[in-house]
Parts: C-alpha cells; sequence; structure tokens
C-alpha cells in the first residue's frame, strides 16, 4: 500500500524525470544538429513539439489540481496492482 504522500512524491518525480531526460536528448540533438548541417535547424522542431508536452506535464502537475490527483490516483492503483500480483491475498475457506 502506498500513501497519498508518496504517490504525489512519484508524481514530482515522474516530471522530473521527463524534464531531464527532454533536456539531455534535445541538447544532444541540437548538438548534432549544430556541428553536422547548421544551415538547416531541425532539431528546433524536436525542441518545440517535445517542449510543449514537458510545459502540458508541469501544468499536470503542479498548476492543475484535478489533473494532479488523476495523476496521483493512476500511480496508487498501479502500485497496488503490482502489489497484489506480487503478493496475491489468500483465501480464508
Amino acid at each position: 500500500m502506498i500513501t497519498h504522500e508518496q504517490a504525489e512524491e512519484r508524481v514530482k518525480m515522474g516530471f522530473i524525470i521527463h524534464l531531464v531526460i527532454y533536456l539531455v536528448v534535445v541538447g544532444g540533438l541540437m548538438a548534432l544538429n549544430i556541428t553536422r548541417r547548421p544551415e538547416h535547424l531541425w532539431s528546433i522542431w524536436v525542441a518545440c513539439g517535445w517542449g510543449l508536452g514537458v510545459i502540458l506535464h508541469a501544468v499536470g502537475v503542479f498548476v492543475d489540481s484535478k489533473s494532479r490527483e488523476r495523476m496521483i490516483e493512476r500511480v496508487m492503483a498501479r502500485v497496488d496492482r503490482r502489489s497484489e500480483h506480487r503478493h496475491p491475498r489468500q483465501l480464508n475457506h
């Protein structure tokens, strides 16, 4: 069983992981783009598209309380399902 606070921390950590992966991948793509074909900056489209997703994720986690609660409930349900799968309850006959 997971508490609401623990689930909320997982939701926040999920956003932080999303942001870090975005920064690393987009930074790498931009570096590759600038060193290989600086006359054609295609990496800006990746940064903008994925960046919009990161912004919407941030709004869902930190601004929109309904969205945050849905994310927390999904985390709690997922942890409960995994726990039930690993440790099934014994039926008493």
